[in-house]
């Protein structure tokens, strides 16, 4: 498994359709994952002052979150895949 970030620009969204998006990512994951393309959304950051997002998934492929991003209805303009680095002795 793979992480990914979702990067969105979502101008004008407020805190509270921000919780929404992000609840129709988590249930678009939970039913890829019952479908047998395991997808975890393991959540993000908003920065209302910018309008823009970052959304943290784990899955096998960046085609796995794109589709599942699709199937939220939530915008987004690209899906990287990431590699977490943590200084020594931190877990």
């Amino acid at each position: 498994m793979a992480t990914f970030l979702v990067l969105r620009q979502l101008p004008g969204l407020t805190r509270d359709q921000y919780a929404a998006a992000q609840q129709a990512a988590s249930e678009a994951a939970r039913q890829a994952s019952t479908s047998g393309h395991i997808v975890r959304h393991l959540g993000g950051f908003f920065m209302p002052g910018t309008g823009r997002a970052i959304c943290i998934f784990c899955a096998k492929s960046l085609a796995d979150v794109t589709t599942v991003n699709e199937r939220a209805g939530v915008p987004f303009t690209e899906v990287l895949e990431a590699i977490e680095l943590r200084p020594k002795g931190e877990s």
